[in-house]
């Protein structure tokens, strides 16, 4: 019998696993695609991590999570993370530009100024932003390798003496002080379960009572590139906080060349194994969207993504995640919404 069960291989069950593992505690992780696989939302080469949030709470988590990510590196031997900076805009002095300054000047050091789109064009002659637009800028933000990372904290965990298997299908789980994990590979017992499945989360909790409200969206991961060559490695990220176009980018590492530029929502689909069944106008007018946005603001950039990937997002209303255990077995701990919040 095993300390602790995780469902789900992902960032989020694959670091959990590795905490567990290194407090001594026997672990097995259960992962119900071949490991590694794209149909969740933590494959590709890069994610934005930053301090730079309007809720003070989501900055405390970054203080100690930009350390432990420094701690990985270390032990796993290998880069994950370049530091890049992180430029934050909004159309107005928007409240949320204003409490992420705020944020940013408690767990940041020095003063955070903002800026007006003069100094964007100053600091940036690539990009272009309308008179109007104002800005901050987070020096602690950069770019998260997010393969590697989930390679690196699964060796680290499996190095510890923790137990993977992938192709492994959760039908049932049966609570008690002992937890039981009914699967297509067996049955698994543990004194512990932890629930991390992103947007499969809902299939699993509903089966013990719970209802979160989870969507799941299908998201369009556009990668842009440049006229003539123009280089654009040096550019630092950047998040629109406008609820209107709430788009974020950066020069990208999957690609030489091409700029990673996205919008932070996408279309909703009926669930996880649906998300190629997605409503196309409107993800028409969403590329539209994104479209006329590179088109004013990156000059240098030709307006037509190059190459358009999927991808996968599980929300909350508020945009916020959910953290909790079950209210009756509180060996059952569940953690789900984490699309675009700690990482993006």
């Amino acid at each position: 019998m095993y300390d602790y069960i995780v469902i789900g291989a992902g960032v989020m069950g694959s670091s959990t696993a590795y905490a567990l593992a290194k407090e001594g505690k026997k672990v097995l992780l259960l992962e119900q695609f071949p490991i590694p696989h794209t149909r969740g939302s933590s494959h590709g080469a890069s994610r934005i991590t930053r301090t730079a949030y309007p809720e003070e709470f989501n900055g405390s988590i970054m203080a100690v999570a930009n350390s432990m990510w420094k701690d990985l590196e270390k032990e796993a031997e290998t880069t994950l993370f370049k530091h890049t900076g992180l430029l934050c805009t909004t159309s107005t002095l928007h409240k949320e530009l204003v409490d992420t300054q705020k944020t940013l000047q408690r767990y940041n050091t020095g003063p955070v100024p903002i800026i007006d789109s003069a100094e964007i064009s100053k600091r940036y002659p690539l990009m272009s932003y309308p008179k109007e637009e104002k800005a901050c800028f987070d020096s602690s933000a950069g770019i998260l390798y997010a393969d590697k990372c989930v390679m690196a904290f699964q060796r680290m965990f499996q190095k510890r003496g923790g137990e993977v298997i992938d192709m492994c299908k959760v039908q049932h789980v049966t609570p008690g002080d002992v937890v039981t994990v009914h699967t297509d590979k067996g049955d698994f017992q543990a004194k512990g379960l932890v629930i991390t499945c992103g947007a499969w989360s809902s299939e699993i909790l509903s089966d013990l009572g719970i209802s979160l409200p989870l969507q799941v969206m299908a998201i369009q991961v556009c990668y842009w590139k440049a006229r003539n060559g123009v280089d654009h490695s040096s550019l630092p990220l950047f998040i629109s906080l406008d609820e209107i176009s709430d788009i974020y980018g950066m020069p990208t590492s999957e690609y030489d060349g091409l700029m990673k530029i996205c919008l932070h929502y996408g279309v909703l689909c009926a669930g996880p194994d649906m998300r190629d069944n997605t409503d196309s106008k409107a993800e028409a007018k969403n590329l539209k969207m994104l479209t006329e946005f590179v088109a004013s603001t990156f000059p240098y950039l030709v307006p037509e993504p190059a190459i358009k990937e999927r991808c996968m997002y599980t929300v909350t209303p508020d945009n916020q995640f959910i953290v909790d255990h079950h209210p009756i077995h509180r060996n059952i701990v569940f953690g789900a919404g984490f699309s675009g919040r700690l990482v993006y």
